[in-house]
């Protein structure tokens, strides 16, 4: 471990991972507030800078996503693995989110900041399925766009996975392309759609609460004509009841996710008002 100090005369510490993964973070001790809920004394390192040597980025999203994480205290004065460590053994640096307006005040860092911007949010909290080795959910579908009877209402899915993919349950898909000049292409278990065609707002019930991402939010590639559009989010048909989908990490951009050790919950906060600064070529990835 390295340390060093940057121009700010801020100290910075160097953690070195596997796969060449080095993460440098300002250390320190914070009190998170969550959804009202003081989180006291917990190991945290404001991210400095991420260096993912494998993949060649350094921050997902044009380096408009923080994240929490890299806490310098691996045990609690309980003997428990402290709230950071846990977190940073399950995820890699995109998994676990904070979003660009966060607010630290006496040391106390409360996500979402309520009181300026009217964003407002919400958290949602689930419990996490116990019987999975990663932090997985059980998901309801509720809505897409005026269609309000999904084929399949409640699925279980991975939240927080290495894998960048995002894979639903193909009836799931069927049924939200309804009504859409959409294709569907068995080699690659995606759709084809015309990138001038308005897709329907997604919204999924979390636990307690509910998460809605914008149809234009919905990630996709551009074919060779750059008139057709491919889904990122895969379909998969397995009739298994235990088989687990992956929701997907991409939704880092719509609000805060959060994985709560302690109590093995995840929790979810959506922005309301505004939607993140980004544009949609970052969520596009091009063929």
């Amino acid at each position: 471990m390295i340390v060093r100090v940057d121009s700010h005369d801020l100290p910075i510490q160097e953690y070195k991972f596997g796969d060449g993964v080095v993460a440098w973070a300002n250390p320190g001790i914070e009190t998170f507030n969550v959804g009202g809920v003081l989180y006291s004394d917990i190991g945290f390192g404001q991210l400095h800078n991420y260096d993912l040597l494998n993949s060649g980025q350094n921050f997902p999203f044009g380096e408009a996503s923080g994240v929490i994480g890299f806490d310098i205290n691996l045990f609690q004065d309980s003997g428990q693995p402290s709230f950071m460590s846990a977190i940073r053994d399950q995820v890699t640096e995109w998994k676990c989110s904070i979003d660009l307006f966060r607010e630290w005040h006496n040391g106390t860092w409360t996500l979402g900041l309520p009181n300026n911007f009217g964003n407002v949010a919400d958290i949602a909290w689930v419990t996490r399925n116990y019987n999975q080795p990663t932090w997985s959910i059980n998901i309801t579908a509720i809505s897409a766009g005026e269609m309000k009877t999904p084929p399949i209402p409640t699925w279980s899915a991975t939240v927080s996975t290495q894998e960048q993919s995002l894979v639903w349950p193909q009836k799931l898909l069927d049924w939200y392309f309804t009504g859409i000049d959409a294709i569907w292409s068995a080699a690659d278990n995606t759709y084809r759609y015309p990138c001038n065609t308005t897709l329907p707002d997604f919204t999924f019930g979390l636990g307690n609460g509910t998460f809605t991402i914008p149809g234009t939010y919905m990630p996709y590639q551009r074919d060779s004509t750059s008139n057709t559009c491919i889904t990122i989010v895969t379909g998969d048909n397995s009739t298994d009841s235990s088989h687990e989908y992956i929701f997907g990490s991409w939704w880092s951009q719509l609000g805060v996710l959060i994985l709560e050790y302690e109590n093995s919950l995840v929790g979810f906060m959506n922005k309301s008002s505004p939607l993140p600064i980004f544009d949609i070529s970052s969520l596009e990835t091009s063929l």
